[in-house]
């Protein structure tokens, strides 16, 4: 999707056409944003058929060592030509939504559209979106003297591997482009009318709000299995023992629950980087999941005035039985103390303390629960009260004119009368 703060973008206004011109550039806006659609899911696709290719290119070289040379160089060569495809599918996205910005901006000359930070930004996909190992170079298997020591990777073949777990980031494009909140024209109206720009924080947000479970476990699964296996790749090489992949298996659920027993380290600066991240991940998680069980456990707006009702009710017989054991405790202190029984009175003494007291604790207790039910502000009740003020106020309005309209008549009558009079008055002397 195009960036709506984009200066250059920013200073384009669109023209109006004709009725049909304006259908007709509707129609084609909904065929390039299905082709968009597709360029972005074959992009995505192409993009993990390039990682899993990765994954088995060295997978082959740990197991099978020198043996398995062809195999490898072959899935190498694999890798190669799924970087190109994708490549060619991130080009062609971009044309489309360059042509798609020319549509709604009835632009005529694509350099127009064509920005900056735009291009800056193409350039770093396509470098992104290149990283891979190059079947190029210098490998131990073609050494006619092979050295007793095995060499897993080559360090840059290891780094480009690693990276190209990257392409990733055309997850968020292809669900954008496929969720329902683009397609829906309905939608996209009331958006655009309150400046909503439809783009991945406010998709997210949408996916997180209705299935916050489903999302947050989809990402906390999918962050495991990557980091499990990048950290057996990194660590695989330098550990002493066979057991490498349960010890890698305890060490990523550990370190992103924060745990960390210490019974098993990273040793390289790989694996360290990947618990690190790891952790990092896992608090940020956490987090979330708190706010989502918080969100589910809370009362919603009937829920909060069943419970506060009932608890008002509670709190109230409490309160009443607190003072009758306040009257009653006196009552008893009041008569022993008159029998001039020392003992008995002590005894209702204390009682009557504890009673005021426990009667004081009940108190509070009750204007908190009021105080909670007089903070829930009910909006439709609180409309209702305005649009009835407001009827009222506008009902009085008009009888205040009606009354202003009639003082305003007697008035003109009376001085028509004074008038009639004082002319009156004038013609009797000539009488």
């Amino acid at each position: 999707m195009q960036n709506k703060g984009d200066p250059a973008e920013a200073m384009v206004l669109p023209i109006p056409g004709e009725p049909g011109e304006n259908l007709r550039r509707l129609r084609l806006r909904k065929i390039l944003l299905g082709e968009e659609r597709k360029l972005a899911g074959w992009a995505l696709g192409t993009a993990l058929l390039g990682i899993l290719l990765m994954v088995f290119h060295t997978e082959l070289a740990w197991f099978g060592h020198c043996q398995w040379f062809a195999y490898s160089f072959t899935v190498k060569c694999l890798i190669t030509l799924s970087t190109a495809g994708l490549l060619i599918l991130i080009l062609a996205f971009h044309i489309k939504e360059i042509q798609l910005f020319m549509l709604d901006n009835s632009l005529a000359d694509w350099q127009i559209a064509v920005s900056t930070s735009k291009l800056g930004l193409l350039m770093l996909e396509l470098l992104v979106c290149s990283l891979h190992p190059f079947p190029l170079g210098d490998s131990p298997c073609l050494d006619p003297k092979p050295t007793k020591t095995f060499v897993f990777l080559s360090d840059a073949d290891l780094i480009l591997s690693l990276l190209m777990f990257l392409r990733l980031y055309l997850v968020p494009r292809a669900v954008l482009l496929r969720s329902s909140v683009l397609g829906d024209a309905s939608y996209r109206s009331i958006g655009s009318l309150n400046k909503i720009h439809f783009q991945y924080p406010f998709v997210l947000r949408v996916m997180v709000n209705s299935q916050p479970g489903r999302v947050l476990l989809t990402f906390i699964v999918g962050l495991w299995i990557i980091a499990f296996w990048v950290l057996s790749v990194c660590e695989r090489q330098d550990m002493d023992d066979e057991d490498y992949l349960g010890k890698t298996v305890w060490l990523i659920p550990i370190t992103f629950l924060t745990i960390g027993y210490g019974d098993v380290v990273p040793v390289t600066v790989c694996g360290k980087m990947v618990c690190l991240f790891t952790g990092i991940m896992g608090v940020g998680c956490t987090a979330l999941l708190v706010a989502v069980a918080a969100d589910k456990l809370e009362f919603n707006r009937a829920e909060k005035h069943v419970h506060n009702f009932m608890m008002d009710i509670q709190c109230t017989k409490e309160m009443k039985y607190s003072a009758a054991n306040v009257l009653q405790e006196a009552w008893l202190l009041y008569k022993h103390t008159k029998r001039k029984d020392g003992r008995r009175a002590r005894q209702h003494h204390r009682k009557l303390l504890s009673a005021i007291h426990r009667f004081r604790h009940v108190r509070v207790k009750h204007r908190k629960i009021r105080d909670q039910v007089n903070a829930m502000v009910d909006v439709s009740k609180m409309q209702m009260i305005m649009c009835d003020l407001s009827s009222s106020l506008s009902n009085s309005h008009r009888e205040l004119e009606k009354r202003i309209e009639a003082l305003d008549s007697k008035l003109d009558e009376a001085m028509r009368l004074l008038s009639a009079l004082v002319e009156s008055k004038q013609q009797q002397p000539d009488l």
